[in-house]
């Protein structure tokens, strides 16, 4: 018995070791940090007031908006690395509540959207955004929870669940080639898209370029972009802003 515990008590100090190395001694190297221009755009401007809490908050400084967009960050991301665009969606109007994600992976919650959701009453209209992991996750919540959401935005990202009987607007903006379409690791899983789905191709994009991140391990050897990475974040935001219009 006394031997059966100390085989036990064995696996349980091994297991604690390697998570607790996995994730804070590897962390440094495994999560896409957020750089110097992203954590800048936490900072409050005119145009838009950001509040760090629970989640993170862009609000617009003036008029009180009535549409709202939750973001799911990516997997294995400082979630703080998409600031930047997200503060340029909340100065054309919009609430926008950044989510951090348990050990960033959104897997882990999909839901928090209604979390959100109920915490801000006055906004009547709800649209749920997210990246890579993110994005999947934003789909999942969007496919269980139709009565939430108005609309979902995918950047660089597939859903998880079949969704091709939805009525829910969809818009999906993503890296491309030169063809305009998505990537060929993803045609695999777009028969789960409703047919109304809007494609918006950012030829010579790069994954990890929808925010402003230096790369973890993950990324690090991505190829060279051939589209400008601020010019892929505006035509992100632009895209996203107009989908936020129509809704």
């Amino acid at each position: 018995m006394k031997l059966r515990w100390k085989i036990l008590l064995g696996i349980v100090l091994i297991l604690t070791l390697g998570i607790g190395y996995y994730f804070t001694i590897d962390k440094q190297d495994r999560v896409s940090q957020a750089t110097s221009e992203a954590l800048a755009a936490l900072e409050s401007d005119e145009q838009v007031t950001v509040t760090e809490g629970e989640w993170i908050v862009f609000t617009p400084s003036t008029g009180k908006p009535s549409k709202g967009l939750i973001f799911y960050p990516g997997g294995e991301v400082d979630e703080r690395g998409y600031a930047l665009p997200l503060h340029e969606i909340a100065a054309a109007g919009y609430l926008v509540v950044l989510v951090p994600m348990p050990l960033q992976l959104a897997i882990f919650a999909p839901d928090k959207a209604s979390e959100v959701i109920a915490a801000y009453p006055e906004i009547n209209t709800w649209a749920i955004a997210g990246h890579s992991l993110g994005g999947s996750m934003a789909a999942r919540y969007a496919f269980h929870h139709p009565d939430n959401i108005a609309g979902l935005i995918m950047w660089d990202a597939y859903p998880a669940d079949d969704m091709t009987e939805s009525t829910l607007a969809v818009r999906m903006i993503h890296r491309s080639d030169t063809t305009g379409a998505p990537p060929e690791e993803y045609t695999p899983q777009l028969y789960r898209l409703p047919k109304q789905t809007d494609f918006v191709p950012l030829e010579g994009g790069q994954h990890l370029n929808f925010g402003n991140f230096i790369a973890g391990r993950m990324y690090r050897n991505e190829p060279t972009p051939e589209l400008d990475p601020s010019q892929q974040r505006i035509r992100a935001v632009s895209a996203s802003t107009e989908f936020l219009r129509t809704l």
